[in-house]
């Protein structure tokens, strides 16, 4: 799912149920910063392309790969990497590396997100 595609489809549900669901994925949002509950949304051996997109998709917006991937792999216990698994993204190149949830359950330092107009920074 596209960045900012989950706010058009809640344009259209009945009674307060926009604002319930607004109000759901800025706590989830929020909670992606200092936690490891990316994680839960990914199958049990994902990419950290995967692990991106969770995050892409929650806050609306695109990260810069080569950023996520320094931040994610120096936060000690986030993930863990299979050794010697690999799965082919359809990209070009090598296939990319697995990755599974380590044994963390918070983020330190925690990866920021950056303000957005409405929202506290």
């Amino acid at each position: 799912m596209r960045p900012g595609a989950a706010r058009e489809m809640a344009r259209d549900l009945a009674f307060d149920h926009d604002r319930i669901l607004a109000d759901a994925r800025e706590r989830v949002g929020a909670k992606l910063e200092y936690s490891c509950l990316a994680t839960a949304f990914c199958p049990a051996e994902f990419t950290l392309g995967e692990l991106r997109q969770v995050y892409e998709t929650v806050w609306g917006t695109a990260l810069d790969r080569p950023n996520f991937r320094r931040k994610v792999l120096a936060t000690p216990g986030f993930v863990e990497q299979l050794p010697g698994a690999a799965r082919l993204t359809g990209g070009r190149g090598k296939p990319a590396a697995l990755y599974r949830a380590g044994p963390a359950t918070t983020l330190h330092p925690p990866l920021l997100r950056t303000p957005r107009e409405g929202r506290p920074a």
